[in-house]
């Protein structure tokens, strides 16, 4: 009897374990779909009327490089963010969007008027000197 209940034991554990493996891929399907929302956001931004427009910012401490980009509203616009010196990060404030270092990021330009981007990883004394501006006209 005994024996007959640790093979039970053993066949509703394995049977756990395979149920387990195969709710992870239904998973992975749903992060599948979340990546298909992005390509949504990404027609969304070739839907727009205007240019793609692709800039680089340079940062080191403690200025940016260039401190002005200027864009025309519907523009698809591409920022890579290259840290030269330092560790930095970009904030675009008024449109919510984060530029990692080393990384870039795309929106479509939807809102008009001036928008600061800053440096949103404290990085020493002149920090607050890292102020930048986007302009959408």
């Amino acid at each position: 009897m005994k024996k007959w209940l640790k093979m039970l034991c053993l066949a509703v554990g394995v049977s756990m374990i395979i149920s387990a493996c195969g709710g992870g891929n239904s998973d992975n399907a749903g992060s599948s779909n979340s990546g298909s929302g992005n390509s949504s956001s990404g027609s969304e931004q070739s839907a727009s009327s205007g240019e793609t427009k692709s800039f680089e910012i340079k940062a080191k401490n403690w200025a940016f490089e260039p401190t002005e980009i200027r864009v025309n509203k519907g523009d698809t616009v591409e920022i890579k963010l290259v840290n030269e010196e330092g560790f930095h990060e970009v904030e675009i404030k008024g449109y919510g969007k984060k530029i990692k270092a080393d990384e870039s990021i795309t929106f479509t330009a939807d809102q008009t008027g001036e928008f600061d981007f800053i440096c949103s990883v404290f990085c020493g004394t002149g920090h607050d000197d890292m102020i930048g501006k986007l302009i959408v006209e």
